[in-house]
């Protein structure tokens, strides 16, 4: 949820400064019991000077007292495609004392853990996760090669600084820590020190965190369920935590959200019409952007004017605070990016999204009539190039593909390579109704379908699969990427229609969502 404020962030600190554990001994051996320590985030970068500057905006410290420093955090990583993504801190004990030495340990699919940390912290590890540096296993490595070396080795897990988080590896969350989207100094992999020292506070590593949904599609049997439960917000009870822990969560919205005659009832069609009450639930579960390019965006099942559907979905979404991106009334409104910023404690990361649809031409704007923008590769590179300017990151949203198919077609693809090549940082695609591969680029990732979110398409295994996806992001780069499965379920029997997306286990039941992503990821043709 935006924003997440510079204010919050100091007055989180200075709460944490009077609610410190019992004092430690100093370095002269004298606990100081009678000082008012204060609590700051070091640098956790090679060659930072502790005595770089003054503490004193930190507040009243007794003259001569040591002070209680963040000297140290780390993240815990694995190999980007590990079906374990949540640890707690005795798990992390666990698997550096060698207790834990399969993933399957941990609940996930069988699979050696290989440790490996960095050579120079190895000891510091050990005093902050209270493990006598002598019971610590694994091999040890200079810090700036263990990513690359866990990226490569199935399995592997580390502890690493999270500024050194990148595309490739998998961090985990620790104790519900996020190290994409949660300050570092709040991560439980962390040392404190007492110093008599003037120090200056560094800023902390305070990355913005993203949610994406699959497609958002609230109508036919799914609306039928809702309606009769009286109750729209039911639809997100099984992952709406998540989507507001988030600093921003995206959603493709593939219909029409409009009260011009009835809602699309559970019968069989594809004019696939929904209700207005849907835009509350929306907000109620954090929703910050809705991608309006799906092919069904301008519905309207009561045979309305198409253009008035569009008219009215935009207005509710905008309305109820929640930002668009992809059509409009001209081609200029719709091609317009949608800006967010998240105020972070290192200062605002800003995002320019822009959608684009290729599979409804005859929803597609023009200079006579509203419409989505469509998608080609002259739309895409010039939309990148003048949003740019814009934001830190440009993210593209494309309605595109081949339904019922894992494998991205080549034109998605190539459309991929221009949005990456003109400067998008992130594409996220749907439309074929199935989870498809995953593409890293340098410091640029393509997810070319998330599969159904909120859909009644209970008829394949496939089409009730989905995920979520959680990224990272500072200013300048993108930290990685979690996938989680879901599952569209029903929760009734007297309504048997699926209508609910829930979390599934990634070794579990979302172990063949992962394994179908993986499995398209490895068949993508080299670049």
């Amino acid at each position: 949820m935006i924003p997440k404020t510079t204010a919050a962030f100091a007055a989180a600190l200075l709460l944490l400064s009077v609610a410190l554990a019992a004092p430690r001994a100093n370095a002269n051996g004298a606990a100081p019991t009678s000082c008012a320590a204060a609590y700051v985030e070091l640098a956790a970068v090679p060659g930072f000077s502790i005595a770089a500057a003054n503490i004193s905006s930190w507040g009243a410290n007794a003259a001569g007292c040591p002070q209680q420093i963040l000297v140290e955090r780390w993240a815990a990583i694995t190999d980007q495609r590990r079906d374990v993504l949540d640890l707690t801190l005795g798990d992390v004990r666990r698997i550096l004392r060698g207790e834990a030495s399969d993933w399957s340990d941990l609940g996930g699919s069988r699979l050696p853990i290989s440790v490996v940390l960095p050579a120079a912290q190895a000891d510091r590890i050990a005093s902050a996760l209270r493990i006598p540096a002598a019971e610590l296993v694994g091999q040890r490595a200079p810090a700036h090669e263990i990513v690359d070396r866990v990226a490569a080795e199935p399995g592997a897990f580390a502890l690493i600084r999270p500024e050194r988080l990148r595309l490739g590896v998998l961090a985990l969350t620790v104790e519900g820590h996020d190290p994409y989207r949660d300050p570092a100094q709040h991560s439980p992999l962390r040392l404190y020190r007492w110093l008599h020292t003037e120090t200056a506070a560094a800023p902390t590593f305070d990355p913005a965190g993203m949610l994406v949904t699959g497609e958002l599609i609230p109508v036919r049997c799914t609306n039928h369920v809702l309606a009769a439960l009286d109750n729209y917000h039911a639809m997100f009870d099984g992952v709406r935590d998540h989507i507001l822990a988030a600093d921003i969560a995206v959603a493709p919205l593939e219909s029409s959200l409009t009260e011009l005659g009835e809602p699309t009832p559970c019968v069989e069609t594809l004019v696939l019409q929904g209700s207005p009450r849907v835009v509350p639930a929306l907000v109620e579960a954090g929703i910050d952007v809705a991608l309006t390019i799906g092919n069904h965006i301008m519905d309207c099942y009561g045979g309305c004017s198409r253009w008035d559907a569009l008219f009215e979905t935009l207005d509710r979404l905008e309305a109820a605070g929640i930002a668009t991106a992809g059509a409009g009334a001209t081609p200029a409104e719709a091609a317009a990016p949608a800006v967010l910023t998240v105020e972070t404690a290192r200062g605002p990361v800003t995002f320019a999204f822009l959608g684009y649809d290729s599979i409804a031409p005859y929803y597609h704007v023009g200079d006579d009539n509203p419409g989505i923008t469509p998608l080609n590769a002259e739309n895409v590179q010039a939309g990148v190039l003048a949003a740019r300017p814009l934001a830190d990151h440009v993210i593209v949203a494309a309605n595109w593909g081949i339904e019922y198919v894992s494998n991205p077609n080549y034109i998605q693809r190539d459309i991929a390579g221009t949005a990456i090549e003109a400067g998008a940082t992130f594409l996220m695609g749907n439309h074929p109704h199935w989870v498809q591969a995953v593409e890293h680029f340098d410091n640029a990732l393509v997810a070319y379908s998330f599969g159904n979110f909120v859909f009644d398409q209970g008829w394949s295994v496939e089409t009730v699969q989905g995920m979520l996806m959680e990224l990272g992001f500072t200013a300048d780069r993108l930290l990685g990427y979690r996938i989680r499965p879901v599952i569209i379920r029903a929760h009734s029997n007297q309504l048997p229609w699926r209508y609910r997306p829930d979390f599934v286990n990634p070794a579990g039941e979302g172990l063949p969502i992962l394994t179908r992503i993986w499995n398209a990821q490895d068949r993508l043709p080299a670049r």
